[in-house]
């Protein structure tokens, strides 16, 4: 049986250095769940990952919840839940105490720009990942793709209602 201290510390390591929100986790939560430790299998992360991407709130915590449910219950979801976050609420309020002195440094600014190009890196990866496991045939990757180079290319234009229903129709060809 998996310790809740090993859930904590997964949670918590995870929590600590991915910048770039829920999705940028993805790829770190499957190397460490599925690969690394084997808690969970492929098809079952990629549950959660859809799940937690569809439920409100935080994909982070929601996937951190559910995991930690699957594997120790209610008090596994809490430990795993508070293991993503405590690391996010420590960095606030150390920046928070520190903000005024850091506010116009150069130094600060270029490193949370030079973050920007890892974070997208990530987020490709964590697509690939998920259509590598989930997609079952070479049309699925295109569409994949192409959805992506949208995404990429007209960013916050996009109307996130027609990308989600757009989304949706091609999982039912995909999967029917």
């Amino acid at each position: 049986m998996i310790s809740f201290l090993a859930l904590f510390g997964v949670f918590f390591k995870i929590g600590m250095f991915t910048f770039g929100g829920g999705q940028a986790m993805i790829p770190l939560l499957q190397k460490d769940l599925v690969i690394n430790l084997a808690w969970i299998p492929m098809k079952e992360f990629l549950d959660f990952v859809a799940i937690s991407e569809i439920t409100p709130g935080p994909v982070a915590i929601n996937m951190a919840t559910f995991v930690g449910y699957k594997l120790r219950g209610l008090t596994g979801a809490l430990v795993t839940s508070l293991g993503v976050i405590l690391p996010s609420f420590i960095i606030i309020l150390i920046i928070a105490t520190v903000a005024h002195t850091f506010r116009t440094n150069r130094w600060v600014s270029a490193f949370l720009d030079g973050l920007q190009p890892v974070v997208l890196a990530l987020l490709i990866y964590a697509v690939y990942s998920i259509a590598r496991g989930g997609i079952p045939a070479w049309w699925g990757y295109v569409a994949s793709l192409g959805i992506l180079l949208l995404i990429l290319k007209y960013g916050k234009k996009l109307n996130l209602f027609l990308v989600l229903l757009a989304a949706g129709g091609l999982g039912l060809l995909m999967f029917r």
